[in-house]
């Protein structure tokens, strides 16, 4: 599963959203804020973890994480 770390663009106030323009699942969507850019969202449920946002990062602020494995019942 992709991670929007803190040294994402629009968290610095510079309008960028080409994680979520990548995005084949459409996992990532963007919440207005008054006054600065768009803040990245990233949907885990969505999420295939197929990297494309990582790519386009100009700032490499997407990061993978391995997804929580449930147990299962024996």
């Amino acid at each position: 599963m992709a991670v929007v770390t803190e040294g994402c663009l629009a968290r610095k106030d510079i309008a960028c959203q080409s994680c979520g323009e990548s995005c084949p699942d459409q996992a990532i969507r963007f919440r207005p804020r008054i006054g600065s850019p768009f803040l990245p969202e990233l949907n885990g449920g969505m999420c295939s973890g197929c990297g494309a946002c990582l790519q386009v990062c100009p700032v490499g602020a997407i990061t993978l994480r391995a997804r929580a494995v449930e147990a299962a019942d024996v």
